[in-house]
């Protein structure tokens, strides 16, 4: 695993708790874990590989979460 970092957490100090096992939590981790996969996903010593595997990882996350330029 790389490196820790602190939960994000809103301007409310409002932090996310994907703990559990109802279905909406599991398949929220499971979209996580393939984001994490997809930009895991490229030859580190080749940039246009890397390229490709951060804009797959971002189409994945706006397609997923209807953010950006998916609203």
């Amino acid at each position: 695993m790389g490196v820790r970092m602190s939960k994000y957490k809103n301007k409310d100090g409002i932090e996310l708790n994907y703990q559990g096992n109802d279905s909406h939590k599991v398949l929220v981790r499971e979209v996580v874990e393939e984001a994490i996969r997809i930009l895991s996903s490229h030859n580190m010593f080749d940039k246009q590989s890397m390229g490709w595997a951060i804009d797959r990882g971002i189409h994945f996350l706006e397609t997923n979460f209807n953010v950006g330029d998916n609203k």
